[in-house]
């Protein structure tokens, strides 16, 4: 049943307000029209008045009211948009009116003042509007007259929806499954001992999660537990939902204590007495089931007769909302999606009565598809497999899979009403948010700072009293995940997710004005209704991808949304026509566009609010854009290219947000920046001389939040120009970078630079501070002191004078400290603690780059500190050379990781008692030979080991003894540590930790032998030895069966490989002292082996040796650069499973017929092997081929008979000069080929002046090589080509005479001189050609 106009009231009030303002009035009765708009404010308020009606109607198909209210809506669209354009007028009209405004005007940009207040009355066009606008609005209420609408005042209710939820009662349901974990949780919170709880303090669980997800059933499930019912005197279950009404749950609950007084009690009085005489000196457990009411004074007055109870009584809460779970203060219990194998657990039973498709295994794929639909929300599984119950018809379950949930009706599907009704709830200033994130696909991750950007541009939110726009925003945000419609998605506090239902729910609310081009299944020509849309594109975007958009003329938000690591190639014609095309965009994002340029169109669009081109290769934006009065956000985040802002942008007089953060070539700001005083974020401010960009332009942006960096601070002349910035005042700014200069060489004032640096002190709010190259000989005491008591990460770096570090030891928050490349520390200690429990919160600590640091005292004053990293868990110490040792005082009860690079051996020595360590790195520590036994006794936990580039290690340990503690160790690596010969000091054999995973030896040139006991290690999974020349063989005994990744790399002394019972990978490479058979003599290949690779092995002759019978697991064969091998393995063609060849660099493999392939090959590739003389015989018959690759085999002159097969979708042939085939023979068979890559030499097709060409329809690829006499590309380019590269063709000059396909994404001309010079832009004949590719790469 649709619901598309449900947010419509929300809108007409918004418009209401608007008519109603008192600038607009006072702007129109100026103008003269000042009774026109007091008509339609009187219209619109009758309009308002009918509208619960007309919404209840279209609920029940009526097709007449919806037809009315769609029109309404798109008027109501129209009708805002005109009064956005009187609202430019009456700006421009308030800046004539005398000299208090005139510096208004004078910051508009002059585009504003084309017509006087009179002109604008009498302009045509906007009298026309005007016009329009009446006569539609006079027809609509005409229309209203005839629907027989009732009006009303009342507040939308939800109790006369049809399809409303019944009441839950305490019955369980017969399955239960994924929440066990959660049950005990709850069952241990009901009957655990509460030692400091009153019997008036009453112990309240909430439940929380979307509607759906299974409270009512986990609270059934413990509400019935024995373990509950023991432990209670009282139980009762009161079903609560949207309507809290005080005196049906308190009368509920009495029925089940004393049924007869609660047909006796009439008032609410009454009965709140008779249930607090009930309940005295009982405990008890109440279960309020859907909590929906947010009013505290309403939840305490119904706990009244509760807190008679005894000390251990519960009451148990279910709630969507968790603004309603936090009212009652208490920890949540918080449901997630339940997993797929769950899912299909649930969805069995209650489509089949058994809990698994053992007996059905024919539905049982069909049954994974249906469930993973639901995403994890057992109430739609339960809903789409009562569907099905006791139906076996795959083709029924097919139907089911194939639909979708909102199209069932809802009278064989209650999902639909537990969704409404969120959205019914809704406050109208959250409909309209709520309804705007239609224009989401499914499964996509939202951003949340970007949504509440888009939706202020979109004037969804308003300030409130002392909050602006974005904090409003914030919270109609948190309100939308509080009532589970947006779920966190992942580890990101800023990433979210809509359930697919939600999303669902979001695009039948909006209906046709919110587009999502990935799941539009409307008519293309029929989107004039659309005023705010997404787009997900390819990398290449055609002009007809964006053609759908030009036909929604009244179209506000053009947002393209982002995919991780894409970026987007459109033609700068096809991003001019589209803007030209929609003259209303409020919201406008490109962000990730691979476009140098902004086309100066973009200067119309006077509606514009918000303008994201992050990421983009924009050097710089048009000079038009500061006639964009309205404009409140200009993102320009990662523009690594930009170079300058445009002058006079203190002219955009609203702008708020301004992101130029990760611009690394912008190096000036505009000037007078400063007089935008309504910035609320700007992410960077890079300092100047002159007047206008001096660091006093930060003074009057009081406002200023987030993220702020202030760069090229050694450009400050005068230490007042920072005391001026005010930074003390700025309580918003949460994150703050300061950056000075890199070059140290030049003189640099001292003191002027510690001043200014005393004078940027920021507000207590800080929690993120950044210091680079500060040339000060001190920090100022700001820096370590408590009042920054929300400071959380602090990273100083590369400042080369500073000789003591601040007391950051008394920062009480604090947990991440980077101090890197302070080159003039020699001490740290007392300065550095502050007091005697110093770092209370710290969990990283890095050290890097102090190369004169060599004490770490550990005494405040004639006191020994305490503990002093009670919460560090990672600690680097990085290049610091002079470093002795730790202080004894530092025990790191909590450290997790240890990184120790470049520093003394001393220091490696002091470190004892690690005994919670599971990651230990150590890299060049020169001196190292050993570890030492106080190091590793306590390495418990570890599971890590990695050591690098210790020039002097020649053991790990010195004994036995000293592994026997590490049997928590699952990964070791030793790589460049030339010394290394052996694991242990002691001769002979030795047992390594038995939980080995990994083991990686790599760059170590004295390695000559490995432990007799390798095959033991019964976890081992993966071994790689990688350039260690000596080693000589492996031991006799083998290597363990467990192993299933077996690496060999230049170990140019090996003669022998080890045997492998279960190996899937093995790669040999450089091991040039292998026999010339290495799989002779019982070493052979196991049976378990998938992917065989051989390179770079110059010994080898053969591999006919190779018994390839029991390798009927193995999928891929490479053979690489094996300059003497002279046979290859027989019985290819045996191999059922292989799928890729791989054959390449073997000059001295001569084949006069290469052996057969076997069916299933996918990928064939020959490469370099000049002797080969023929192809596989009977291609054609290898029906899975999909790609064959051949280069530089210069002695085939053929395809073998048959030719190729007319499946293959690759095809790739270079320099094979001696093959003389026509192409047309070879090529017009191959129907299905998807990329064709070709060179001049072969069927001698470079050598004439017109290139032709069979190429077949499917083509989408085609790459064109050293065609050294064509002049003309002859052929005609199939419809569906998607890449043209031409490369080296010196003589081309001429494209084909019918042009080129609209399918064409990617252009690339490579030294064509003639050709090239042809396609410049603006001046070459064959521009107008190409100019709407998205991609041209000319070179």
């Amino acid at each position: 049943m649709p619901i598309t106009e449900l947010f419509l009231g929300a809108f007409i009030q918004v418009l209401f307000d608007r008519l109603a303002s008192a600038e607009l009035l006072d702007f129109v009765r100026r103008e003269g029209i000042d009774m026109r708009l007091k008509e339609w404010k009187k219209m619109v308020e009758c309009i308002q008045v009918v509208l619960d009606d007309a919404e209840d109607k279209q609920l029940t198909d009526q097709p007449s009211v919806k037809s009315w209210l769609e029109d309404l809506r798109n008027l109501a669209y129209d009708i805002e948009d005109l009064l956005d354009e009187f609202v430019i007028e009456s700006v421009e009209s308030k800046s004539k009116t005398g000299p208090r405004t005139s510096k208004a005007r004078s910051l508009l940009p002059s585009c504003c003042f084309k017509l006087s207040p009179r002109e604008f009355l009498f302009n045509h066009k906007m009298r026309s509007k005007i016009e329009e606008m009446d006569a539609r609005l006079r027809e609509i209420i005409t229309r209203k007259s005839s629907l027989s609408l009732i009006e009303n005042n009342r507040k939308q209710s939800t109790s006369h929806l049809p399809g409303k939820p019944i009441p839950t009662t305490h019955l369980i349901e017969d399955c239960f499954v994924g929440r066990d974990n959660k049950k005990m949780e709850i069952l241990e919170l009901l009957t655990g001992e509460e030692n400091n709880r009153t019997c008036t303090d009453i112990r309240v669980i909430p439940i929380v999660g979307m509607p759906g997800l299974g409270k009512t059933a986990l609270a059934q499930q413990v509400f019935n537990d024995d373990r509950v019912t023991n432990y209670f005197d009282v139980k009762a279950w009161a079903c609560v939902s949207d309507d809290f009404d005080v005196l049906s749950i308190t009368k509920s609950i009495l029925e089940i204590t004393n049924p007869q007084l609660a047909r006796e009690c009439k008032t609410l009085n009454s009965l709140q007495d008779e249930l607090t005489k009930n309940l005295s000196g009982k405990k008890f457990l109440v279960v309020l089931d859907d909590l929906w009411d947010k009013n505290y004074e309403n939840w305490i007055f119904l706990l009244k007769p509760f807190r008679s109870g005894v000390k251990g009584s519960k009451i148990i809460v279910t709630t969507r909302d968790r603004e309603v779970a936090s009212m009652v203060d208490a920890r949540l219990i918080t449901l997630k999606m339940l997993t797929l194998d769950y899912c299909m657990e649930l969805f069995a039973f209650h489509a089949l009565g058994v809990r698994n498709f053992n007996n059905h295994p024919n539905l049982e794929v069909l049954g994974r598809k249906i469930a993973e639909k639901c995403k994890g929300l057992p109430l739609a599984v339960k809903a789409l497999a009562g569907l099905l119950r006791n139906t076996d018809n795959p083709r029924e379950w097919e139907d089911i899979l194939n639909s979708k949930i909102w199209d069932i009706s809802e009278d064989r599907i209650n999902v639909l009403p537990a969704l409404k009704l969120s959205y019914l709830h809704l406050p109208s200033h959250l409909k309209r948010c709520f309804a705007y994130c239609a224009i989401f696909p499914k499964d996509y991750e939202i951003q949340r700072d970007e949504l509440i950007c888009w939706w202020i541009a979109e004037g969804l939110v308003e300030a409130k009293g002392a909050k602006n726009k974005w904090n409003v925003g914030l919270d109609y945000f948190n309100d939308l995940v509080n009532r589970s419609l947006f779920l966190k998605s992942g580890s990101n506090e800023s990433q979210f997710l809509m359930h697919d239902l939600v999303n669902d729910l979001a695009k039948l609310v909006a209906g046709p004005t919110h587009f999502d081009l990935g799941e539009f299944k409307g008519d293309h020509n029929n989107t004039s209704s659309v005023r705010h849309a997404s787009f997900i594109s390819s990398e290449y975007i055609l002009p007809e991808k964006f053609k759908i958009y030009h036909g929604m003329k009244g179209l506000r938000s053009f947002i393209s949304l982002d995919k991780p690591f894409r970026n987007y190639r459109v033609s700068q014609k096809v991003l001019c026509d589209m803007l030209l095309a929609l003259k209303y965009l409020r919201v406008l994002s490109l962000s990730h566009y691979c476009i140098n340029e902004i086309p100066d169109c973009i200067g119309e669009l006077m509606h514009l609010r918000y303008l994201n081109l992050s990421y983009t290769c924009i050097k710089m934006l048009p000079k038009s854009i500061v006639a964009l009065y309205n404009l409140e956000a200009l993102m320009l985040r990662g523009c690594h290219d930009l170079l300058e802002l445009p002058k006079g942008m203190e002219k955009l007089i609203n702008l708020r947000f301004l992101d130029i953060s990760n611009t690394t070539r912008l190096k000036a700001m505009p000037l007078y920046i400063g007089k935008l005083v309504g910035l609320e974020m700007m992410s960077k401010f890079v300092v100047g001389t002159g007047n206008g960009s001096r660091l006093e332009e930060l003074k009057d942006l009081e406002i200023l939040r987030g993220e702020l960096c202030i760069s090229d601070l050694h450009m400050v002349r005068e230490a007042k120009d920072a005391g001026d910035a005010n930074l003390c005042v700025k309580k918003g700014i949460c994150r703050l970078t300061m950056q000075w200069s890199t070059n140290f060489e030049n003189s640099r004032n001292e003191e002027l630079e510690r001043e200014v640096l005393n004078f940027l002190c920021p507000h207590k709010n800080l929690e993120n501070l950044t210091i680079f190259y500060y040339g000060g000989l001190k920090f100022p005491s700001w820096l370590g002191s408590p009042s920054h008591d929300k400071l959380v990460h602090l990273h100083l770096h590369g400042c080369q004078k500073v000789k003591t570090l601040p007391s950051l030891g008394l920062l009480p928050s604090l947990k991440e400290l980077y101090i890197e490349y302070l080159n003039s520390i020699c001490t740290v200690g007392s300065e550095f603690h502050g007091s005697n429990n110093p770092f209370p919160s710290l969990l990283t600590l890095e050290f890097k780059g102090m190369l004169i640091w060599e004490d770490w005292s550990h005494c405040i004053d004639t006191e020994e500190v305490g503990v002093v990293f009670p919460r560090l868990d990672r600690l680097v110490i990085q290049d610091c050379p002079k470093l002795k040792a730790l202080p004894a005082f530092i025990s790191l009860p909590s450290l997790n990781e240890l990184e120790f690079k470049g520093c003394n051996e001393g220091v490696l020595q002091s470190l004892v008692s690690l005994t919670s360590l599971t990651a230990l790195t150590i890299n060049d520590v020169v001196e190292l030979t050993c570890l030492n036994h106080g190091l590793t006794s306590s390495l418990i936990k570890l599971e890590k080991l990695e050591i690098r580039e210790c020039t002097k290690l020649r053991y790990l340990w010195q004994d036995g003894d000293a592994i026997r503690t590490l049997h928590c160790l699952k990964r070791l690596v030793v790589r460049n540590c030339p010394e290394f010969i052996y694991f242990v000091a002691k001769e002979g054999d030795i047992e390594l930790p038995g939980n080995l995973e990994t083991i990686k030896l790599m760059e170590c040139v004295n390695l000559e032998k490995l432990p007799s006991t390798m095959h033991t290690l019964s976890s081992l999974r993966d071994l790689t030895i990688y350039k260690c020349p000596k080693l000589l063989s492996f031991p006799k005994t083998g290597i363990p069966t467990s192993m299933i990744s077996l690496n060999i790399e230049c170990c140019e002394m090996l003669r022998s490989l080890p045997r492998g019972l279960g190996i899937i990978d093995l790669k040999i490479s450089g091991c040039v002292s292998l026999p010339s058979s290495p799989f002779k003599e019982g070493r052979f290949l196991p049976t378990t082996l998938k992917r065989l690779e051989i390179r770079c092995c110059g010994w080898v002759e053969s591999l006919a040796e190779i018994n390839l019978d029991p390798l009927q697991s193995l999928q891929m064969i490479d053979i690489v650069c094996c300059e003497n091998l002279r046979s290859l393995p027989q019985g290819l063609h045996t191999l059922s499973q292989l799928t890729s060849l791989f054959l390449s660099g073997s000059p001295a493999l001569e084949v006069e017929c290469f052996p057969p392939l076997p069916p299933s090959i996918l990928k064939f590739f020959l490469y370099s092997c000049p002797k080969i003389k023929s192809l596989p015989n009977q291609l054609y018959r290898l029906t899975c081929l999909r790609e064959l690759s051949i280069g530089w085999c210069e002695s085939i002159t053929r395809f073998p008979d048959g030719g190729l097969p007319p499946q293959l979708w690759k095809l790739r042939v270079i320099e094979c000069e001696n093959m003389k085939q026509p192409v047309r023979e070879w090529l017009t068979p191959l129907t299905s080929l998807q990329i064709l890559e070709i060179h001049g030499s072969v069927g001698g097709v470079g050598e004439e002046e017109d290139l032709v060409l069979p190429l077949p329809s499917s083509l989408t690829s085609l790459y064109i090589y050293s065609m050294k006499n064509v002049e003309r590309l002859s052929t005609s380019l199939p419809p569906s080509l998607q890449k043209l590269w031409i490369q080296n063709c010196l003589k081309l000059r001429q494209l084909p005479q019918d042009g080129l396909p609209p399918s064409l994404e990617h252009l690339l001309l490579n030294n064509c001189p003639i050709l090239v010079e042809r396609c410049k832009k603006g001046t070459g004949c064959y521009w107008p050609l190409i100019r709407e590719i998205p991609s041209i790469d000319i070179e």
